[in-house]
């Protein structure tokens, strides 16, 4: 089972300059962007994460979550008579693996609480540093230069007599499918 990441969204807003920045003049810009970055995340490392929002009137009751298209992310918009650190502490009660739940959040309280659950936690700060390595390793692989990747391809790794058989073999049976 891989872990579960639950999130405090507006910790880590405001833990990040550059999503604190974009927050000053958009929030919804800010929580978008943070979206992404989290299900890149998720996408890369295959891990699950829960993103959680303090209540924003956005959703009518009882429609807290969102499935944003990828693997292993929720975001969930707290209902205004709930908090996110409230959300957060019942979903890691819920768990039945709690040591492979890690809280994100900067409250000092709901770290200690979920600690306590026995669940592992973290820091907004460790989590953007985590984030932005991700994004680092994901970028790296992806514009990895071609020349790292020779040998790579299957014919690439054939001598030349197996190469030629094989081409041989091809046209054959795509003469006989004619």
């Amino acid at each position: 089972m891989s872990e579960q990441y639950y999130i405090d969204g507006y910790n880590i807003l405001h833990a990040s300059p550059e999503l604190r920045s974009l927050a000053d003049q958009d929030l919804e810009s800010a929580r978008e962007a943070l979206i992404e970055q989290i299900a890149t995340f998720c996408a890369t490392t295959g891990k699950r994460a829960t993103l959680v929002f303090d209540g924003l009137g956005r959703h009518q009751p009882g429609q807290t979550g969102e499935n944003r298209g990828v693997a292993g992310l929720q975001v969930i918009y707290a209902p205004t008579n709930l908090s996110a650190d409230s959300i957060i502490e019942r979903r890691i009660y819920r768990e039945k693996s709690r040591m492979e739940t890690i809280a994100v959040t900067n409250d000092q309280g709901i770290r200690d609480l979920c600690r306590g659950m026995g669940s592992l936690v973290m820091s907004a700060g460790n989590f953007i540093a985590t984030l932005s390595e991700t994004l680092q390793d994901t970028r790296r692989t992806i514009q990895q230069p071609a020349k790292e990747l020779d040998g790579a391809r299957v014919e690439e790794r054939l001598g030349a007599d197996t190469f030629d058989q094989l081409q041989a073999l091809k046209e054959r049976l795509s003469n006989d499918g004619k």
